[in-house]
């Protein structure tokens, strides 16, 4: 029978250089915890494995001008899972540029998580974790990112808010029926105001909607608007939604 630290030195043999895990990728780590811990320290030392932070190891690959550290895609992927489990996902002006609503690239990636603030300097980026509203749930990333761009679409830095609108629309048009129906219900439930006013904008354009707005609009103070300046040749239901 393999013994314990052979069965992590051929774990760590099927890693990719540069990629971040922690003792629960070996699978003795449940019921062996003390052994897997000596093991993994034993690689350290011989420099096999290096030490990225408390609890965390990558695979180093040497150069001539000495080792390559992870990648900023694989730091913020290392602080987007915990245990191998999803528990943030990411949110703000990286989110924006990566939409399309927004051409800066912020050296700052924010990260709505389940858990406490949190801020780490890496050198080459930073992340900031915040506390997400929601529960977070791997098939709700995408939608709670769309949520997320309409709650901050007066605050998205280098963008049109009519434009931005488009290509929101564009995403949502995209969903299946099943997802838009989800998309509505994390709207409704942990959003403010103007996110349920726009969601019942795009959802009645062009037919669009084939869902019952009509909770939605009972929500809204019908006194208050929404002074988005849009364009309403663009947005001719913009009215029924009491946004200018």
């Amino acid at each position: 029978m393999m013994n314990i630290t052979q069965s992590i030195q051929n774990r760590v043999d099927t890693f990719p250089v540069g990629q971040i895990f922690d003792y629960q990728a070996f699978p003795s780590f449940t019921k062996s915890p003390d052994a897997v811990i000596k093991a993994v320290s034993r690689l350290v030392a011989k420099k096999k494995l290096e030490r990225f932070s408390k609890g965390k190891f990558y695979v180093p690959q040497k150069s001539i001008i000495g080792l390559y550290k992870p990648t900023d895609a694989e730091l913020i992927r290392s602080e987007l899972y915990k245990n191998g489990k999803l528990r943030g996902y990411i949110t703000g002006q990286a989110l924006y540029n990566q939409l399309g609503l927004s051409t800066q690239i912020p050296r700052t990636v924010i990260i709505a998580c389940n858990g406490g603030r949190q801020e780490k300097d890496f050198g080459t980026i930073r992340i900031k974790k915040i506390v997400s509203r929601i529960p977070i749930q791997e098939k709700d990333v995408k939608l709670l990112q769309y949520l997320d761009a309409l709650k901050d679409i007066k605050k998205i830095s280098d963008s049109e808010i009519n434009q931005s609108l488009e290509i929101i629309y564009r995403y949502v048009v995209e969903l299946s029926e099943k997802q838009q129906k989800r998309l509505l219900t994390l709207g409704v439930k942990y959003y403010g105001p103007q996110v349920k006013a726009l969601l019942g904008m795009l959802f009645t354009r062009s037919g669009l909607c084939l869902l019952d707005l009509k909770k939605i609009q009972d929500l809204l103070n019908p006194v208050t608007v929404y002074k988005l300046k849009l364009d309403r040749s663009v947005w001719p239901n913009a009215v029924r939604w009491n946004i200018n």
